[in-house]
């Protein structure tokens, strides 16, 4: 059912008839789209539409042209249309965007360079501290295929911007851009937090971002069902030249996997990988560290942290410890190169919510600084590292993790085959605006996402964990909800 209107007062009438479940305002582009609706009664929802929306910039609101209105029910194993291109819809939430249409952007304004405008800062600082470099010089020296793009935080550029890259928490009507919006122009929605995090609940739990997801072109957060990922930290192939547009994945590198898999298989050490320096390279004098200024945690590592101090050393600096490392920020890159690096043979790298594919800088500062990851999350981290670089806490319990590291530790062949992989790949620090950057020189689909916090929730997969899993008498046996171990001698 399509229906032709030219101003928002005309809907406002057209609705008051209709029975509709859900109002979600869609996005007012220059050209020619379809504004989604979804289904049963919409009286609440069109004053709520209204209240939400007042002081929104007329043009956020302005139709330049006349209209597609798709009315589909939201309810599951019913699907109708969406637009000319038939995209079904059921009540499951599709991991990708929908796409409105099939409308395409020209070739001609796809060519050429693109600009890039930030909306605001990265909480209070430059974007490229925690994404890399934010001008074409830095992503050609990254490698990236297509580097051809400017960045700017000038607001002026509103109007003619390829795409303007929103924080979750500033993506509010009242701090919309007050310039027409473009066809051509992507809106990508910026979110690094899990969504069991105070942050992340806000933006999932947010109704004001369930009604604007439809202005949502791209989502940009740490999962890989992103429209982009925005990784903390990624590999580059030893010799390869180009790099890919998502290099936290390791099926990115396959060349160098075989390559690696082969000498792990040959029985390599890493005196093949070094020389005569490994020697120096894995001896340390302690054996395992731990930073954190952020505690009690969802993930309760805390609490794998004090069973596994019950049986062996392990250095707590930082706010949740006993231990300064002597600079204002407990992680800063001081503490890493002056007090862990090179006298930590592992580190804790304990994320604070056990989330599919939540994984933070905790991973790639012990890389890069040479200390072997002890991981706990909620992720598959064979798709996220090289194997037999790190070791999964999940899969041991204190105890008999205690133990293995002691005998790692004592045994530097054995050790030193952790680092290997170092002979193929090199770790990195920091996300990169690369695959952004690509995406808009070579996408030419217009799409939009209808419901965001929905897809949050569902795409996170974060696990609960009991609170008393390691207390023998309350929470006895309990720990085996979060740890998959045969050692059932504990």
């Amino acid at each position: 059912m399509y229906c032709k209107l030219m101003s928002l007062r005309h809907t406002i009438f057209l609705l008051s008839g209709l029975t509709l479940a859900t109002f979600i305002f869609f996005s007012s582009y220059s050209g020619s789209t379809s504004f989604v609706i979804t289904s049963n009664n919409v009286k609440d929802n069109i004053v709520q539409f209204i209240g939400n929306f007042r002081n929104v910039s007329k043009n956020i609101l302005q139709w330049n042209s006349t209209k597609d209105i798709a009315l589909y029910p939201r309810f599951p194993n019913i699907t109708a249309s969406i637009g000319p291109s038939h995209e079904a819809l059921n009540d499951t939430m599709p991991s990708k965007a929908v796409v409105a249409g099939s409308s395409k952007i020209p070739k001609r304004m796809i060519n050429g360079w693109k600009t890039i405008l930030f909306w605001g800062t990265w909480f209070g600082s430059p974007w490229n501290g925690g994404f890399g470099p934010t001008n074409a010089t830095g992503l050609k020296l990254e490698g990236c295929p297509r580097w051809k793009c400017n960045f700017t935080y000038d607001h002026s550029y509103a109007s003619i911007a390829d795409a303007i890259v929103f924080t979750a928490g500033v993506f509010n009507p009242q701090n919309f851009p007050k310039a027409p919006r473009p066809q051509f122009q992507r809106w990508v929605w910026v979110d690094v937090e899990a969504p069991t995090e105070p942050d992340g609940l806000r933006t999932a739990n947010n109704v004001r971002v369930h009604h604007t997801s439809p202005l949502i072109n791209w989502t940009m957060t740490y999962h890989s069902e992103s429209d982009i990922i925005a990784f903390h930290g990624y590999f580059l192939s030893i010799g390869a030249t180009v790099r890919p547009l998502r290099p936290n994945l390791m099926s990115e590198h396959a060349d160098a996997m075989r390559r690696y898999v082969e000498a792990l298989e040959r029985g390599d050490t890493l005196e093949k990988v070094m020389g005569p320096s490994w020697r120096s390279f894995v001896k340390r004098p302690k054996v395992v560290a731990w930073m954190s200024g952020h505690c009690p945690t969802n993930s309760k590592r805390e609490a794998y942290v004090a069973e596994l101090s019950k049986y062996i050393t392990v250095d707590k600096y930082g706010g949740c410890g006993d231990k300064p490392c002597y600079t204002r920020h407990p992680i800063s890159d001081l503490c890493w190169k002056n007090v862990l690096m090179g006298n930590y043979s592992f580190y804790m790298s304990l994320e604070n919510n056990l989330c599919d594919e939540y994984i933070t800088e905790k991973l790639y500062n012990p890389l890069l600084h040479n200390l072997v990851p002890i991981v706990y999350g909620g992720s598959d981290y064979d798709r996220f590292l090289p194997p037999l670089s790190y070791i999964n806490a999940r899969h041991y319990h204190p105890r008999e993790l205690a133990r293995l590291l002691t005998r790692l530790h004592q045994d530097p062949v054995a050790y030193g085959r952790y680092h290997v992989w170092r002979g193929y790949f090199q770790a990195k620090i920091l996300g990169s605006m690369c695959e952004l950057c690509s995406r808009l020189h070579t996408d030419t689909t217009t799409s939009y996402h209808t419901d965001v916090p929905k897809w949050r929730m569902t795409s996170g997969r974060c696990k609960a964990v009991p609170y008393n899993m390691f207390n023998s008498t309350v929470g006895k046996g309990a720990w085996r909800t979060i740890i998959s171990t045969n050692y059932d001698t504990i």
